[in-house]
């Protein structure tokens, strides 16, 4: 069992050096994080300086809003 899993590692750790680790953004990812971004800058919050709280505060209301509004068409 041991083996396999060193063996299935190993595959993985060939796949993702020839292919990359991280997959390309689709257009709703994309979107999101357009809208994310317009969130921050209502709030006046930059990311990268925000505390856990300004930032799970923006990252709720980006979700709720971006959903609600894809759902609603």
């Amino acid at each position: 069992m041991l083996e396999q899993r060193r063996s299935y590692l190993q595959n993985m750790e060939e796949h993702g050096a020839v292919h990359g680790w991280v997959a390309p953004l689709n257009r709703e990812d994309r979107e999101f994080l357009a809208y994310f971004r317009s969130v921050c800058k209502r709030y006046n919050i930059v990311p990268s300086k925000a505390t856990k709280l300004e930032y799970d505060f923006v990252t709720r209301v980006a979700e709720s809003e971006f959903y609600l509004q894809r759902a609603n068409g």
